[in-house]
């Protein structure tokens, strides 16, 4: 913060009344303006000092969760995730849902699917890219039976969120660098329908269906790398099904 010093200059007696009165009053006009400045000049020290600390993202390249990027907001990415994996059929008993791997583009934002057991995968995007993915999320719908199934709205919300909240271990790694305060990036979606699901869908389901869905999770959205190698690493653990997380990419930006 740049201070500027201030130097009061004589001006003459010319400009002073010198009976006693008068003078009493000069000396209370200025302490009063003395004090007025100094107030301000305190006020104005403490909104310098807290504004960088309001305003900095902890995590930066990472979009600040209550954002809205490229015209959704998390909780609407996650909604988005959700639709686009569910429309990928299985192919020779690989899907991303289950075996990891980036899939779908919407807006120049392309997904991240992790897996299980300390899996590695490559993935080369175009600069420009933004990726967004879960550390770690789950969704109930009305499709599904239970653990996984909601009859209304209330319910998948309370079943989803029910789950998220008994996970532990939650780590995200990118280039190195943990990201800071992940609980800040738990959403929730709006409720949401996905299908109509292709034949040799994901959830088993006759090709055509259909289901309202709620989900959950911790989710990051990354603005653009630069060109250039990239690592993210994510982990997470459901407690109640013991299913760990365990998933590094390796990303190209070209």
């Amino acid at each position: 913060m740049n201070t500027k010093k201030m130097t009061m200059k004589p001006q003459g007696h010319h400009g002073l009344q010198t009976n006693g009165r008068n003078m009493k009053s000069l000396n209370t006009t200025l302490s009063a303006l003395a004090l007025k400045s100094a107030l301000t000049a305190t006020v104005l020290a403490l909104l310098v000092a807290a504004s960088p600390a309001q305003g900095r993202n902890p995590n930066p390249g990472i979009i600040p969760p209550g954002s809205m990027y490229r015209g959704q907001s998390y909780g609407e990415w996650g909604a988005q995730w959700w639709k686009t994996i569910f429309s990928i059929p299985v192919v020779n008993g690989y899907h991303p849902l289950f075996s990891g791997g980036a899939f779908g583009e919407e807006r120049r934002v392309v997904f991240l699917a992790a897996a299980a057991g300390g899996v590695t995968i490559d993935v080369t995007i175009p600069a420009g890219t933004s990726l967004f993915f879960p550390v770690i999320n789950l969704e109930c719908s009305v499709l599904e039976p239970d653990p996984f199934h909601g009859d209304n709205e209330a319910e998948m919300r309370a079943c989803a969120n029910g789950h998220i909240d008994h996970t532990s271990g939650l780590i995200a790694v990118i280039d190195g660098v943990p990201v800071q305060d992940l609980a800040a990036y738990r959403v929730e979606s709006p409720l949401f329908e996905f299908g109509p699901l292709p034949a040799d869908n994901v959830l088993g389901a006759p090709a055509g269906t259909t289901s309202l869905a709620v989900d959950a999770g911790v989710y990051l959205m990354l603005a653009p790398l630069r060109p250039g190698s990239h690592t993210i690493h994510v982990g997470g653990t459901f407690d109640e099904f013991n299913f760990t997380i365990d998933t590094t990419f390796n990303i190209t930006v070209e």
